[in-house]
């Protein structure tokens, strides 16, 4: 293998006229490589589904920096997904209170489609509860008695389910499960659940359902989900995250999210999924419509029909340009009425003190030929 990769690049070398037939080939593979990209990105740029191309320099000189993002759709094949709703708990109720109309939304889908849901709860009440870990390690002593420490739960019942998405039957209350030990809900340890049986982990389950594509919502976007996005991904399921449908309590949110959308996931809202799984609709990843409260806009810029949102959008609204256009005639009146009036005021202001100079220079001529009369 190691031979044929030499002659490909001293082929492909060849052929780009950098070397001739009896010289070696560069010293590195990665620079002789770049070199092979630029010519075909040349040629070809942007035309693979899935990855977009970007030579950039760089301080540290890597060959090439590329955008990479979802190149599959859920249409293309059959698919049996699972809704994993991650730690929408008492606990988090304050962080989370945003995203749980999403949250519900796809719930009841899944429900009315017979499709298989878990849910997960963060069930730590303290650094001597036995399952002292390198996460006890990582956020340290500091605050193991207060509610500034976010590795516990503090708050009365706060490793329950919220009512509001929370199991309706014995048969999804067996797949409740109670996380202490990872942030991660395929964690090979053995998990409790809330019912107990014979269960065993989530990976396990989802096989008996003929699971292949794992649907994600809750929190925290950078930790839980995206621990257990990456664990899912190694596991061979294909991962569809809920940007409208995930928060956290950290400024890493959609820092998570990009992290996600460019390594493994398929970034999708949460009507969208619902529409195709009643519906069998197509779904675009598109950039939000909306977002949370508080947050920045994080455009997408992945696909030409990430486009078609906006572009429907603006068909109900007037046009942005000529919204600015008549702020602008508006602004620019109002300044021409205000240097009008400025340069009236000055030039009466002026008219009128020359008047009454001009005044007092007459008085004080005449007063000074009176005195020189009588000397």
């Amino acid at each position: 293998m190691a031979s044929f990769r030499c002659l490909f690049v001293s082929f492909a070398a060849c052929a780009l006229g950098k070397l001739s037939p009896g010289e070696q080939p560069l010293p590195s593979i990665a620079d002789s490589g770049k070199k092979i990209f630029d010519k075909i990105a040349a040629a070809t740029a942007n035309s693979v589904d899935g990855i977009t191309a970007t030579v950039q320099s760089n301080p540290l000189q890597f060959p090439l920096l590329t955008d990479f993002w979802c190149a599959y759709e859920l249409t293309d094949r059959k698919r049996t997904p699972a809704l994993l709703i991650d730690d929408m708990q008492v606990e988090y109720a304050d962080y989370v209170h945003g995203i749980v109309p999403q949250v519900k939304l796809l719930l009841d889908v899944f429900r009315e489609a017979g499709l298989p849901v878990f849910w997960s709860t963060w069930w730590r009440w303290g650094p001597d509860d036995g399952f002292f870990n390198s996460m006890d390690r990582f956020y340290g002593p500091v605050g193991w008695n207060t509610s500034s420490n976010s590795l516990y739960n503090h708050k009365r019942n706060g490793g329950d389910v919220l009512p509001a998405v929370a199991p309706q039957n014995p048969m999804e209350w067996r797949r409740v499960m109670h996380k202490s030990y990872s942030l991660d809900m395929f964690d090979e340890r053995p998990m409790e659940w809330a019912s107990p049986s014979d269960q065993g982990t989530l990976h396990v389950e989802l096989q008996k359902l003929g699971v292949d594509t794992v649907v994600q919502v809750g929190a925290w976007t950078d930790d839980c989900i995206i621990s257990t996005a990456f664990h899912a991904f190694s596991l061979q399921y294909d991962v569809i995250l809920i940007e409208d449908g995930v928060s956290t309590a950290s400024k890493q949110h959609f820092n998570a999210i990009e992290v996600m959308r460019g390594a493994l996931a398929k970034v999708l809202l949460a009507e969208d999924v619902a529409a195709y799984i009643r519906n069998g609709l197509p779904v675009l990843e598109a950039a939000p419509k909306a977002k949370l409260a508080g947050s920045r806009a994080q455009p997408v810029e992945r696909q030409a029909a990430s486009l078609l949102a906006y572009k429907a959008d603006a068909e109900h609204q007037e046009p942005l340009s000529a919204v600015s256009e008549s702020i602008s005639v508006d602004a620019a009146m109002r300044l021409v009425f205000a240097v009008g009036c400025t340069s009236i005021f000055s030039f009466v202001s002026g008219w009128v003190l020359r008047g009454v100079l001009s005044r007092k220079m007459r008085d004080g001529d005449t007063h000074d030929r009176q005195y020189r009369r009588f000397m």
